[in-house]
């Protein structure tokens, strides 16, 4: 068995198909998505356990860096194939230890732990994680990367067609997802930059409105257009009128489409593109074999009740974070002058690019 941090384009590409086709896999860790992290002049790299020269396991890490601050961030994972679990232990020490040898202040880390038998290929159990002796605290003291917490899923496993699974849904989300398409609207997926770019309108557009935060094309537009052209994600957009009216991304990953963000343009009557854009990733992740759809996790409260319409069952990861203070004096200074700017995240966000 061979353990190795890396960053060779030939070892990142078997880890990103390793994500792909394996349950275990997050799309957080794709190298694409780490990547999108270095427009704030954070860097990355991935951790392999490889025996026989294939991947059983591993992570991705954002080493998020400003001035003299350095933090090593696994947005999920450690993950491993099944039954491969047994170098868990010694995966995080050496984690910890390669943190401290380049020099950061921190350390942290998110696993995905639940019992509930609908996600368990996906998840560790909460009996495995008692089992090992870990020297890290719980909690998330680094909220500038995104970690995982949850699972918002949609199962298809007791229905053949996507008819079957609209038959199961209540009486108003049919009419509303059925009206959804009375407007003559033109589903497409962008690819090209210009296609992505006004796809990823309706997106910043609706986060502007509501008051809430979505990463700015430019900052993301790599991975995006990494993504979906690599067919590892799906940016779709609804013109009706000649005009953009929706836009929903979606990352295919560890054999499920995750919904990152969408937007629709709000107008009366109603078009009720939401139920479309949903509508339309649950029967692509129907076409591709797939048995749910993560749907995601959080929004405002809204945002949270449209989605449970969906007959969502929600599974939040049982005390997913875990941290490891490696500076304490650095890392004490940090959490000053983070709790000076943490309600302006749009703040922040410039700080980083003016000091990477």
């Amino acid at each position: 068995m061979e353990f190795l941090f890396t960053r060779d384009s030939n070892w990142l590409e078997k880890w990103d198909d390793f994500l792909f086709r394996e349950d275990c896999g997050s799309h957080l860790l794709y190298t694409d998505w780490l990547k999108s992290y270095t427009s704030y002049g954070f860097d990355y790299e991935v951790f392999l356990v490889v025996e026989n020269d294939t991947i059983i396991g591993g992570f991705g890490a954002v080493i998020a860096k400003s001035l003299f601050f350095k933090f090593y961030i696994i947005p999920h994972g450690p993950v491993f194939l099944h039954k491969n679990e047994t170098v868990f232990q010694e995966v995080v020490h050496k984690m910890q230890i390669h943190a401290k040898e380049i020099g950061c202040c921190y350390i942290q880390f998110s696993l995905p732990v639940s019992d509930e038998a609908l996600v368990n290929s996906k998840t560790f159990s909460s009996d495995f994680i008692k089992t090992q002796k870990l020297e890290a605290k719980q909690g998330n003291l680094f909220k500038h990367v995104y970690s995982s917490y949850g699972i918002n899923w949609v199962d298809f496993k007791t229905v053949n067609s996507s008819d079957e699974l609209l038959n199961q849904f209540t009486a108003q989300v049919r009419r509303n997802i059925n009206l959804s398409y009375k407007c003559d609207p033109k589903i497409q997926f962008a690819i090209t930059e210009e296609e992505c770019r006004k796809a990823y309108q309706p997106i910043e557009d609706n986060a502007l409105e509501g008051n809430y935060s979505v990463r700015e094309f430019d900052d993301f537009k790599n991975t995006i257009i990494g993504l979906v052209t690599k067919r590892k994600a799906f940016l779709l957009y609804v013109i009706v009128d000649g005009e953009v009216k929706g836009a929903g991304f979606a990352v295919d990953c560890g054999n499920c489409l995750t919904y990152i963000s969408g937007g629709t343009k709000k107008q009366k009557p109603d078009l009720k593109l939401g139920y479309l854009i949903h509508w339309e990733f649950i029967k692509k992740s129907i076409a591709l074999g797939y048995n749910g759809y993560n749907i995601s996790m959080g929004g405002s409260k809204g945002v949270v009740e449209f989605k449970s319409k969906f007959n969502t069952t929600t599974i939040n990861f049982i005390g997913p974070h875990y941290h490891l203070i490696l500076k304490p004096f650095i890392f004490n200074i940090y959490t000053i002058l983070n709790s000076i700017f943490v309600k302006n995240k749009k703040t922040i966000s410039v700080l980083l690019k003016r000091f990477k």
